[in-house]
């Protein structure tokens, strides 16, 4: 189910979709019999026609395929050559399905007998969902009510997820995003304030916390598989690591990305020698000693992100590139991202790299940018303080 209990047709079957010339080919594949008897009753040809308005389709044709628990949908006069006049995607048009699966559906009684039958351990309820969306996987920071900050938990989810996905043949590409209307928004502050009135020295949890973040980075960044980031909104602090450590990245034009460390007393030592890979010394140094802000566009102009993509969009455009990266080899796109990571010349290894990172919060500055923080007041050395 997605976030509200809300129903879409994706919780009760998947689809494939391609072209056929001017024309679209759109099937959606039921999971269970009593999915495929709703669907069969309830999405016409009229129904797909209404929600794909948009493209203007001249006309749109229903096959049934009870066999294979599937209808399919012809789609007449959507594609121009092959090329898609209006979700300009992907030109065979095989997003067209991706886009489909998330028509809203209403309430269904007794529902549970069309989801998809679990396989093995699910993560759908907890911290990170773990869908999949062949030939990709799609993993959804699941912490909307903060923000999606990373707490430990959340960053062992992540770990755990993206390991699941580099284990598994099938998965060729891994998507991240976030629930709600932010990406992710650094690491959890309360839970950093925690830490630091726990104590200093080498006892305190801030130097275990932090190699556990930097651990995450090295596992993404260092994964045999392509990586895209789907930045549906905010991406700061640590969040804004996320996006630096994937391979591509796609954003909403409202998403927003930087780093505010040094506003609060911290270091953002970990993300340093990725952000410099994508934006040069002369942004980075902006964006790590201002602690400013920048919008999709100017993140796209300085090559922190590929592309952007309205919101309805957006994982359609990530599974498309999935669908991509795919045509390649899975030992020669292996290959590739080991040679990248070579001629990246990153040399700083995670324990300095968390190193650098823990020490500054154990200072008293820290201490009052938090204290700042938590209380909406201005830091100590704020002008005009």
């Amino acid at each position: 189910m997605n976030d509200g209990d809300h129903l879409c047709l994706a919780d009760i079957a998947h689809g494939r979709s391609g072209d056929k010339g001017n024309h679209a080919n759109v099937a959606v594949i039921a999971y269970t019999p009593q999915g495929y008897d709703w669907l069969r009753e309830h999405l016409t040809a009229d129904a797909v026609r209404d929600y794909f308005h948009a493209l203007h389709p001249s006309r749109v044709v229903r096959y049934e395929a009870p066999n294979l628990l599937a209808l399919n949908f012809v789609l007449y006069d959507v594609l121009a050559g092959g090329a898609s006049r209006s979700l300009r995607i992907d030109t065979q048009g095989k997003t067209l399905a991706v886009t489909l699966l998330r028509m809203p559906l209403p309430q269904i009684e007794d529902v549970h007998s069309m989801l998809r039958p679990r396989r093995g351990p699910s993560m759908s309820n907890e911290l990170v969902r773990y869908e999949a969306h062949p030939p990709a996987v799609i993993l959804t920071m699941n912490r909307p009510d903060r923000r999606n900050a990373l707490s430990r938990g959340l960053i062992d989810a992540l770990s755990r997820a993206f390991q699941r996905a580099r284990d598994d043949e099938a998965v060729r590409c891994v998507i991240l995003t976030g629930a709600g209307n932010a990406f992710c928004a650094g690491m959890d502050l309360a839970e950093l304030q925690e830490s630091v009135t726990a104590g200093g020295g080498q006892q305190s949890p801030v130097w275990d916390d932090a190699l556990r973040l930097a651990t995450l980075y090295d596992v993404i960044f260092r994964l045999p598989k392509p990586t895209i980031a789907a930045v549906n909104g905010a991406a700061v602090a640590g969040g804004a690591g996320l996006v630096s450590v994937c391979d591509l990245a796609v954003a909403t034009p409202e998403a927003r990305f930087g780093y505010p460390e040094v506003r609060r007393g911290l270091v953002a030592a970990m993300i340093m020698p990725h952000l410099l890979r994508h934006v040069g010394e002369r942004m980075a140094r902006h964006l790590l000693l201002s602690g400013e802000l920048i919008d999709a566009e100017e993140a796209q102009r300085s090559g922190f992100i590929n592309a952007l993509a309205p919101p309805e969009q957006l994982l359609a455009r990530a599974v498309a590139w999935a669908h991509s990266v795919a045509e390649g080899g899975p030992n020669a796109l292996a290959r590739t991202k080991e040679l990248l990571h070579l001629f990246s010349h990153q040399a700083v290894s995670i324990e300095e790299a968390a190193k650098a990172s823990a020490a500054p919060r154990l200072t008293e500055e820290c201490r009052q940018g938090l204290e700042a923080f938590f209380n909406k007041r201005p830091t100590p050395w704020a002008p005009g303080y």
